[in-house]
């Protein structure tokens, strides 16, 4: 099923006076290191909402970058009372103008696949402390490893929001069986020139949990998400995404 979201005009000037006021990296929150399966440390940053709530959304970067693509973003995600855990995956770099501690330390970046322990490990870790609601968020690369942690682990979710998502990886049908798997809330998106790469993904996967938006202007990942990145798109695709966060249920009481 496709569904675009109406969002009202005062949501999306709402948006738009948040960012602007925030510098280019505002990500403020408290480091969290945490250790994948393999043995592999991540190296992530805990933002928390105020009041401190029992949501959390984990943000995962695209390819050659770092958690810092979603410092405008974590505020607006806080406003709808979501903590935040942004991780630097150990396939990432220096784009952004951030730095990717977890890469630094590896001494070189790995594979697209071979980050799917750090998403397993930020959502361990989630689970851990108890959140009643956890979404996972990827862009681009991670935006097809969050489809296969939702078909891997269904019961650790409560939904997943993918940004660019595609066959990255060796096997070309991964991705889309993955994704037909996937029966928890399931929003979608990526820049119109990709619209293709989306259909593929979503090849069988026709369910109701699905909301696909299609923008009609937007960047690669998440950073569709970003003014200095899309400035002609941005507000409408950050109110599309805001109104679906907005939009789960609520955590268990």
């Amino acid at each position: 099923m496709t569904m675009t979201i109406a969002t009202p005009a005062r949501l999306v000037r709402c948006a738009c006076l948040i960012l602007l006021c925030l510098p280019a990296l505002a990500l403020a929150g408290e480091p969290l290191t945490l250790h994948a399966a393999d043995g592999v440390t991540v190296y992530g940053t805990l933002s928390q909402a105020q009041p401190h709530g029992r949501s959390i959304a984990l943000l995962f970067h695209q390819a050659h970058a770092n958690r810092h693509e979603y410092d405008s973003v974590v505020p607006a995600l806080q406003k709808l009372g979501f903590d935040t855990l942004a991780i630097d995956q150990r396939s990432g770099g220096d784009l952004f103008d951030g730095h990717n501690e977890t890469v630094a330390k590896l001494g070189t970046s790995a594979d697209y696949l071979a980050a799917l322990p750090d998403l397993e490990a930020a959502l361990a870790w989630a689970r851990a402390q108890h959140y009643a609601r956890i979404v996972a968020v990827g862009s681009s690369y991670s935006s097809s490893l969050v489809i296969v942690l939702a078909a891997k682990h269904p019961q650790g979710l409560s939904a997943i929001a993918s940004f660019s998502p595609g066959e990255y990886f060796d096997d070309k049908n991964q991705i889309k069986q993955a994704a037909a798997r996937v029966t928890l809330p399931f929003y979608i998106t990526t820049d119109p020139d990709e619209a293709g790469d989306v259909a593929e993904v979503l090849r069988d996967a026709h369910g109701p949990n699905v909301v696909h938006y299609q923008p009609k202007v937007g960047v690669h990942g998440a950073s569709t998400l970003v003014a200095a990145r899309d400035p002609d798109g941005w507000q409408a695709n950050l109110a599309s995404f805001t109104a679906f966060m907005r939009g789960l249920s609520p955590p268990a009481q």
